[in-house]
């Protein structure tokens, strides 16, 4: 396999590479945003708890209404808090793949100049090289022509 199709497969794993962690990032981005809105939820909740704790109902069918509401959303938040946690372990994980695939890119990005750097190198000498040919030619055509 040629040095340019080395470069030409090695750019497309990196621009594959690059896609993949702008995924990565949006996910974790999104996930962000869902945590705010579930930790917005939960401070909606909480209030509403104080709410219940704070009433001051004198009949037991009232009180042991409150608390039933109370439980059910104290359910809710305990609910919500998991959905938190088992966001933020998601989170974690996506950052560890995203340094992952951060360090392979950069990994891709230097194989990519190393390539381009030999093929720069290559046409360089090449050109040399023609150049040269062209000279000794030209010296040549000088000596028969003198002759």
């Amino acid at each position: 396999m040629s040095v340019k199709n080395l470069l030409l497969l090695t750019e497309r794993r990196l621009d594959k590479t690059r896609q993949e962690q702008g995924k990565i990032n949006l996910a974790i981005y999104e996930l962000q945003q869902n945590i705010s809105e579930v930790q917005e939820r939960v401070r909606i909740l909480a209030a509403q708890v104080i709410l219940y704790e704070k009433s001051q109902e004198l009949k037991p069918i009232a009180f042991w209404e409150r608390q039933r509401l109370k439980a059910a959303v104290l359910a809710n938040i305990a609910q919500f808090e998991y959905q938190i946690d088992s966001m933020s372990v998601q989170i974690e994980k996506y950052q560890q793949l995203a340094e992952q695939i951060k360090a392979q890119a950069l990994l891709l990005h230097n194989k990519c100049e190393k390539f381009q750097k030999y093929l720069k190198q290559q046409r360089t000498k090449q050109c040399l090289k023609s150049e040269r040919q062209q000279q000794h030619e030209i010296e040549e055509l000088f000596v028969h022509v003198s002759n």
